[in-house]
């Protein structure tokens, strides 16, 4: 049978206040009492209620994690490197799936505010920025900038699409579309900036079309393409939008890689899986989130953060839908 804390007491015959300050070294005790209350719970085997220690120190070492959904690899990459950086720190991670419903992230609030959590990281574009920041608890954004008090993890997505502008013009290409994600997203925003800032120095022709990120419209897509022969050069800014455009040139006869030139971002697993492989701007994405973690517990231990909005630089995976520079 499992001994309380009352047990102890008994034992040491002094009261359940007296173990309690003993364990979680939170007032005075005398030395010999302090011994002999060690040596019963040694001999004993008493373990202390760990919730009820966390709750008397006011933290409960868990760590809110919001996402949009669970359905884009984007977000299973980044939760791995969450949860693996949290357990290295000592903490546990609450995941909280919004379906981007502004009603659910105050349902969400609401439970933070009823259930401790020692902070939060918000990994999707957030509706209720004001009301999450009322809880005056330590936010850390992944891949958003919420508001300018609230530290991010970002990369460099202006960067991204300037690079990917680069190396479809490399490979031959000089009539250009951008499949994106919703137009509101900053990600959508910044990468088009890049690319547009490249393609306008050549004077070349471009147009983007935007698209939910879960489920991309591959009819619409497929449709574009057949009817705008001219297009040879493709920016998807997913490696899923990517995938459905490799899928589209193979059924349309179109040539990934030779007469059509095409380059994704996230640098997913699946952008090397599909055939042809796709050239892609790789973002670290678990170290991304791995990065949030750290900053995060910095905050708790009150100590500083280098950077309150940190971009973490980007990197090429040229594959088999671009040609090789020879630059």
């Amino acid at each position: 049978m499992k001994i309380t804390i009352r047990e102890v007491a008994k034992r040491a015959n002094v009261s359940v206040a007296t173990v309690s300050r003993c364990i979680n070294n939170t007032g005075y005790v005398h030395e010999k009492t302090k011994q002999a209350i060690e040596k019963i719970i040694q001999e004993s085997g008493y373990e202390p209620n760990q919730l009820a220690r966390l709750l008397h120190k006011r933290c409960s070492m868990i760590i809110g994690v919001i996402i949009p959904h669970t359905i884009a690899p984007f977000y299973s990459n980044l939760i791995d490197g969450i949860e693996k950086e949290a357990m290295a720190n000592g903490y546990k991670t609450m995941l909280c799936v919004t379906h981007n419903s502004p009603e659910r992230e105050l349902e969400y609030i609401k439970i933070f505010e009823n259930y401790l959590i020692d902070g939060l990281i918000i990994c999707s574009n957030f509706f209720n920025v004001e009301k999450v920041m009322a809880l005056d608890i330590p936010i850390i954004s992944i891949d958003h900038i919420l508001d300018p008090s609230i530290p991010s993890i970002t990369t460099d997505n202006i960067e991204g699409g300037r690079l990917a502008a680069k190396k479809l013009i490399e490979s031959g290409a000089d009539n250009f579309v951008l499949f994106r994600g919703p137009s509101f997203l900053i990600t959508t925003t910044e990468r088009t900036l890049g690319f547009e800032e490249v393609i306008k120095e050549y004077g070349y022709p471009w147009e983007f079309h935007d698209f939910d990120l879960v489920n991309p419209d591959a009819h619409f897509i497929e449709n574009y393409i057949s009817n705008n022969p001219q297009i040879n050069g493709i920016f998807a800014l997913s490696d899923t939008i990517g995938a459905i455009v490799v899928g589209v040139l193979n059924k349309i006869g179109r040539k990934p890689g030779k007469d059509v030139f095409l380059v994704s971002f996230d640098g997913l697993d699946l952008s090397k899986w599909v055939y042809p492989s796709i050239s892609t701007i790789v973002q670290p994405i678990s170290y991304m989130g791995a990065e949030a973690v750290d900053t995060l517990v910095k905050l708790l231990q009150d100590k500083p953060i280098p950077e309150q909005h940190k971009i973490i630089k980007i990197t090429y995976k040229e594959r088999e839908t671009t040609l090789k520079s020879n630059i």
